[in-house]
């Protein structure tokens, strides 16, 4: 059989190139859309534990604060913990570099003489303090002391912006500007492949002075003693230290990362399937075509002592070579989709969950193992059901007709009766036993996803059997598709399935688009809005200095200002921002669209009962609500904040809350507020306001935005971030494009002498174009209807099920009209161009043909 298969293999693709492209490639799509969601979500992940590897690797331990700060004192009670070797701060804070728009750097300020190993860039050389501070020249640390600014950069980073040792780069840190000089290079990537390129080192003294944080650290980082047990060690750590701070190791800090991407990973994971499922669906119809035409070389297989168990493994055999070749297809394809979207997830990662972006793309083995399982094994599943079919027919059945058209026409009701029932099932499971396990919304999708091609025989048949034909074209094409069911329900199908998906996350995106349109139009009342340049990546370290805060206040035609400031603080295990605004502020109550609470009550005990406002997300995932506390850490411990309201909240999944500056003041300390929001007095031009301020604050490092340019800019942020859902979309439609244009080509080679038929009855070669252009149209237009079926139900499920478990977050369903409406003539454009080639084949079947078997 193993020479059979070779000797034959070759002829059998030089026979149906057409047939054989189509199929490699719907494999190829389906490896790629996986492969790549799978290197984005690994990436993404890594980029955030390979950061905390090159800052923190030789860490054992890190002691992070719970309120917004984290208090110098602890450092010497750390070192008398017993089992602790060593200790060393670390503060890092986000700096905008200057003229460059949306450019950054991270600097970790260190103690240069602790007993951390930094990969200097050059040769091993000793460092002070006796120790061997791992590969590289030591840079000169007099200078790295005295000089102002002094700064290591990495030398990826170096080469892209062209900098030198010696260069001076201007930056900013909220109103502050900075001019760093570059001392020294340090190659963190040398210790973490995925460590982000834009790390910078430099004394931490300097980095506390020079960007304003006098004495803040963000972190304290410790070794263990040799032979300490770690577990021990930490206990010891927080019985020392209260309840204020965290003890992490590195790989907790990770599952906390990957317990916030959890969602996100899942979502994009579950989206790429759909296109290898459809991808399944392209291997089953081609696999079965190519069956039922080679049932007499079975039957001559089988006369001459081939075993069943020899024609199953033969089948496999070439499906399984076709996964291969799928594979070796879709491996660069699906880096290469990874590599081409890298940009778009990077910008989610960083704002939604305000994580690091991801630097650069690595490839672990696994991945290799994860390609070969999709392609190979998804190419096997798909051939399964046909290849045991075959290889469990007797010579006799095998030489005779096949009856499987009959057998599906029989059983189209039952296979609708079990969709039907499919759903009946998944919704009974989920309302009696799964509403509260977050999993089971993609239980009910998938039920979905499945009932959509049960239902498609039936469909095919009910509807194609209400169409009346006059003459030889079009009409007669649509109808026939009903004809020929063992093939073209398989086409329908799939193509159902995704435009399931394609409707289904049309919807949700567009309702989630408008839900966000409202609250930007609720919420975002000011007329302008000032923010340092720095906001985007520094956040609650990206303060505006006061005198600045009041010049903007007191511009002419400024009739009040709102000022904003941010923290970050730990609720359980959720690290979340807490905003401060001036709950005093006349009318202001609708700055938060409260779903819960009464909003004048909330903003009265907002300001005066020290009360708090938390986001739907956070409220979802903690179970907090009104009437219950907030328990924050600030410098004087523990504070228990009331929470009056819950509010409609769409700025990060992790979730926020809000509390008026007083009351912030009171319990967290003085301290710079980070935005500025203005509102003017009525008929002052907002666009000529902004260019004034621009004008007149040009030397200071902030964004001036009116209300308008606001809104259009978290609508971008908003398209970005669902950039690569569309590309899914698109993967898996073109996958089940293919499988119209594969289906046609069958039915042109399996219907050779019904084709010839017509042509010796007088059907002209544009009437058999025509029909089979129908074919393609039919089926294209079947397998929207059945799409827009299953495309509703799954967008249910996404807005009022799976988004509320994982994201938090109330969206009101809206119809997107338009947009549905462009797909579906996009999917009928696609189809009929699929089925140019298949038609203009079947047009040029002569009429000679009639006495031929009815391959």
């Amino acid at each position: 059989m193993i020479r059979y298969l070779a000797r034959t293999l070759a002829a059998r693709v030089r026979a149906g190139r057409a047939l054989f492209g189509l199929t490699l490639l719907g494999v190829a799509l389906g490896v790629a859309s996986v492969l790549s969601i799978q290197i984005l979500n690994r990436n993404a992940l890594g980029s955030f534990a390979g950061t905390v590897k090159a800052v923190s690797g030789e860490a054992d331990l890190s002691v992070l604060g719970r309120g917004p700060t984290l208090d110098e004192t602890l450092y010497p009670r750390i070192l008398a913990v017993p089992g602790v070797a060593g200790a060393w701060p670390v503060h890092r804070v986000n700096v905008a570099v200057s003229g460059r728009r949306d450019s950054y750097l991270e600097i970790v300020g260190l103690d240069l003489f602790a007993p951390v190993r930094v990969p200097w860039q050059g040769r091993r050389d000793a460092q002070p303090g006796g120790e061997a501070r791992g590969a590289g020249v030591a840079p000169d640390f007099t200078r790295a002391l005295t000089v102002p600014g002094w700064v290591a950069v990495t030398p990826a980073l170096a080469a892209e912006r062209g900098w030198q040792v010696g260069d001076r780069v201007a930056v900013t840190s909220g109103s502050r500007r900075a001019a760093l000089a570059i001392g020294a290079l340090v190659d963190f990537q040398r210790v973490s492949p995925l460590a982000s390129r834009r790390l910078a080192v430099m004394d931490i003294a300097q980095s506390q002075a020079l960007f304003g944080a006098d004495g803040a650290i963000t972190q304290l980082d410790v070794r263990l003693a040799a032979g300490a047990d770690r577990g021990a060690v930490a206990a010891r750590l927080e019985r020392a230290l209260g309840a204020s701070v965290q003890i992490v190791t590195p790989e907790q800090r990770e599952a906390q990362a990957a317990g916030l991407l959890a969602a996100f990973r899942l979502n994009l994971t579950a989206l790429s399937l759909i296109s290898l499922f459809v991808g399944a669906f392209l291997v089953y119809e081609s696999t079965l075509a190519a069956l039922v035409r080679r049932r007499a070389e079975f039957g001559l297989l089988r006369s001459l002592g081939a075993g069943r168990v020899q024609i199953l493994g033969l089948v496999l055999a070439e499906v399984g070579i076709l996964g291969v070749l799928g594979v070796a297809l879709g491996l660069p394809l699906g880096y290469w989709v990874a590599k081409a979207n890298v940009h778009t997830v990077s910008a989610t990662l960083s704002n939604l969950y305000l994580l690091e972006e991801i630097e650069s793309l690595s490839l672990p083995p696994l991945i290799y193992l994860v390609a070969a399982l999709v392609g190979i094994g998804g190419a096997l599943a798909g051939a399964l059901h046909p290849a045991l079919e075959m290889s469990r027919r007797d010579t006799r059945a095998l030489l005779a007709a096949f009856t499987l058209h009959e057998r599906i026409e029989a059983s189209a009701a039952r296979l609708a009766l079990a969709g039907v029932a499919t759903l009946a099932v998944a919704g009974a499971w989920y309302a009696g036993f799964a509403r509260g396990w977050r999993p089971a919304g993609f239980g009910l999708g998938l039920a979905v996803l499945v009932a959509v091609p049960l239902c498609a025989p039936l469909a095919i048949q009910w509807l194609t059997a209400r169409l009346g034909v006059r003459r030889l074209g079009l009409t007669y094409g649509l109808k026939s598709v009903g004809a020929r069911l063992q093939t073209t329900a398989f086409a329908v199908a799939a193509l159902g399935v995704a435009v399931s998906m394609l409707f289904g996350i049309t919807l949700l995106i567009g309702s989630f688009r408008r839900t966000v349109q409202t609250w930007i139009g609720a919420t975002a009342q000011a007329d302008i809005y000032v923010s340092p340049e720095s906001w985007a990546r520094g956040r609650a370290g990206a303060t505006t200095d006061p005198a600045l805060v009041a010049a903007l206040a007191a511009h002419p035609g400024v009739r009040t200002s709102d000022r904003l400031r941010q923290l970050f603080v730990t609720v359980g295990e959720r690290r979340i921002p807490l905003g401060g605004l001036d709950a005093s502020l006349p009318g202001g109550e609708g700055r938060l669209v409260l779903q819960r609470g009464a909003a004048r009550t909330a903003f009265r005990r907002l300001r005066d009962e020290g009360a708090v406002l938390i986001g739907e997300p956070l409220a979802r995932k903690t179970g907090l609500g009104v009437g219950d506390s907030l328990v924050v850490f600030g410098p004087r411990g523990r504070a228990a904040l009331p929470i009056a309201g819950v509010y409609a909240d769409f700025t990060t999944e992790a979730g926020t809350a809000t509390m008026d500056l007083a009351q912030m003041t009171r319990v967290f300390g003085p301290g710079p507020v980070n935005n500025v929001a203005l509102y003017l007095e009525s008929g002052r031009d907002v666009e000529a306001t902004v260019d004034e301020l621009r004008a007149r604050f040009a030397d200071a490092p902030l964004r001036i935005r009116s209300n308008r340019a606001l809104r259009e800019e978290i609508l971008l942020i908003f398209d970005q971030t669902f950039a690569v859902t569309r590309l899914l979309q698109a993967m898996s439609l073109l996958i089940a494009v293919c499988g119209v244009a594969l289906t046609l080509l069958v039915l042109a080679r399996e219907r050779v002498s019904e084709l010839a038929l017509y042509r010796a009855l007088g059907a002209q070669r544009r009437q058999i174009f025509r029909v089979f252009v129908g074919k393609g149209l039919g089926m294209s237009a079947l397998g929207l209807v059945l799409g827009a079926a299953g495309g509703v139900g799954l967008a249910l499920v996404l807005v009022f099920l799976i988004n509320p478990a994982y994201f938090g977050w109330t969206i009101q369903m809206h119809w997107p009209w338009g947009a549905l409406a462009g797909q579906a003539a996009t999917i009928l454009a696609a189809a009929v161009l699929a089925s140019l080639y298949p038609a203009l084949r079947a047009s040029r079947t002569p009429a000679t043909e009639l006495t031929r078997d009815d391959l």
